[in-house]
């Protein structure tokens, strides 16, 4: 053996890159799962923000008299949180427009002198716009949280 050269060093430097390609080669795996990630919180917080709104909508609705201005009133406080409907929307892109405020009563047609017995607030037409169109390949999926109360508003004696 006329060489001074150490072998074990000749191992290391022969690998010196692997871990370099290594890395590049999973680095797009792991942006891939961290994006939808964060494009599930983002969808799943959308969603529970979705619900917040319509049950205290609801909750509006189900303790006061039902009457169209106590309706538009409701659908304000699903959209923005107050009753007055000033302020920014609870999450972009939500409007007046989607809250759909349904009357469920057993006998027919519903009004001040003849309240529903249950009142369901739901949202239409909202979808969910993901940040990462590229990565992520939902388009357009829609939310549709619903909540039905029991009518126990200021008319809710007339029914009986």
């Amino acid at each position: 053996m006329e060489s001074n050269e150490n072998p074990i060093r000749k191992d290391q430097t022969s690998e010196r890159g692997q871990s370099l390609l290594e890395f590049a080669m999973v680095l797009p795996l792991l942006l891939l799962i961290a994006l939808g990630v964060v494009e599930f919180g983002r969808a799943y917080y959308q969603y529970n923000t979705l619900t917040k709104a319509v049950r205290e909508g609801a909750r509006y609705m189900s303790m006061h008299a039902y009457d169209t201005d106590e309706l538009d009133r409701a659908k304000n406080m699903t959209v923005f949180g107050n009753r007055e409907g000033t302020g920014n929307p609870c999450l972009p892109g939500l409007g007046v427009g989607n809250i759909v405020v349904t009357p469920r009563n057993p006998s027919s047609g519903t009004g001040p002198t003849n309240p529903p017995r249950w009142v369901k607030v739901s949202i239409s037409g909202y979808t969910f716009q993901p940040l990462f169109t590229r990565v992520v390949p939902i388009s357009n999926f829609a939310f549709n949280p619903s909540v039905e109360m029991r009518y126990v508003g200021l008319n809710a004696w007339l029914d009986q």
